[in-house]
């Protein structure tokens, strides 16, 4: 399981970035109970953070795999890392 708070500034009810709703407190599905993985919704690629994703920094190269159905521009990510982490 994973939460949106889990690591953010997020709590309680919670409209995210592309339109979806969620509690930030609930549990949420894990996307795969077989592979390690990045949940897209929190995944920021460390921007406002580190000058690399820090997933690259610490897994071997073959482990991180993009995912085209992910994409993001950098004022996407910048966007949801702001949403995010209110600082």
């Amino acid at each position: 399981d994973w939460r949106y708070a889990d690591g953010t500034d997020l709590n309680g009810d919670i409209v995210l970035p592309n339109g979806k709703q969620a509690n930030a407190n609930e549990a949420q599905e894990p996307l795969s109970d077989e592979i390690y993985y990045i949940v897209p919704d929190k995944c920021t690629e460390c921007m406002g953070f580190h000058e690399e994703p820090q997933c690259a920094a610490v897994c071997p190269v073959d482990c991180c795999v993009p995912d085209p159905a992910n994409e993001e521009t950098k004022e996407q990510l910048l966007g949801k890392q702001a949403f995010m982490h209110h600082d």
